[in-house]
């Protein structure tokens, strides 16, 4: 697929993905370092701080401030779409693993992907730990790095020589889907809860040999599908039971086909 961005536009782009989440760093480890948190309930339930608020607004501006290209749209998991109906927009998600956060746990993240609206394709994403520092980036055509190196991940990993991550018990239960959490279970004995983007870095990183993740909002997986595919693995996306969401498994090519094939994926 012609991605339709010259590599050094891409380029540019990216570093202003990777430049924008660590600008949004300061003020989310900040706010949870001190836990003074002022928590809220969206539509669908799930918590949002002012650090998300705080964070994405500061996204946003540097994103536009720094537009390559004019200024691109963008739809932010707080802020919802903001634009004009460009082709490329930002997709945004400055706190992934709110739940981790208020409960201070420190392993969630920043999530900036670019897609082609066009196409509906991820082409550069970036997954940025504030509290680890360390920060996955990736742009078609040019590689996956964790902090400048390259990640490359092996073809072929046999499930006995593999740790499997998951997502929440409560995302295999939101869509009825509790059997494939249990064969899951059956299939491996190392299968393992690493949520949300922490655990995304796993896989791309190869100390998970794959993920399987449920109920994912695009926000989720996007930036995901472009660091897993550019470190040479694979990833599987089918419309989830919740509209608007879409599941996921990830990871080494041979392991994801054989995932994929126990799940009827």
């Amino acid at each position: 697929m012609d991605k339709g961005l010259p590599d050094n536009q891409l380029t540019q782009l990216l570093q202003t993905a990777i430049d924008a989440a660590h600008v949004a760093a300061v003020p989310i480890r900040a706010y949870f370092e001190r836990q003074n948190l002022r928590i809220t309930e969206k539509n669908d339930g799930s918590p949002v701080t002012q650090a998300d608020q705080e964070g994405e607004a500061l996204i946003r501006s540097h994103l536009l401030s720094n537009a390559q290209i004019g200024p691109l749209d963008i739809l932010g998991e707080e802020e919802g779409l903001q634009g004009t109906g460009t082709r490329w927009q930002w997709i945004v998600d400055p706190i992934d693993g709110t739940r981790s956060f208020i409960h201070g746990i420190p392993l969630f993240g920043t999530i900036i992907a670019l897609i082609d609206s066009r196409e509906n394709f991820p082409v550069l994403g970036v997954i940025h730990l504030p509290m680890l520092g360390v920060t996955y980036a990736a742009a078609r055509g040019q590689g996956t790095t964790c902090q400048g190196k390259a990640l490359r991940l092996p073809e072929e990993l046999p499930i006995e020589h593999a740790i499997i991550g998951v997502g929440d018990f409560a995302q295999f239960s939101s869509i009825q889907r509790e059997a494939d959490y249990h064969l899951l279970l059956s299939l491996s004995g190392y299968v393992r809860g690493y949520t949300d983007c922490f655990g995304h870095g796993l896989v791309i990183s190869g100390a998970l040999g794959a993920m399987v993740d449920p109920a994912l909002n695009p926000w989720d997986i996007l930036a995901t599908q472009v660091l897993i595919e550019e470190a040479g693995g694979a990833a599987m996306l089918r419309p989830s039971k919740i509209s608007g969401k879409v599941d996921a498994i990830f990871g080494n090519r041979s392991l994801v086909q054989h995932l994929a094939q126990e799940l009827s994926f």
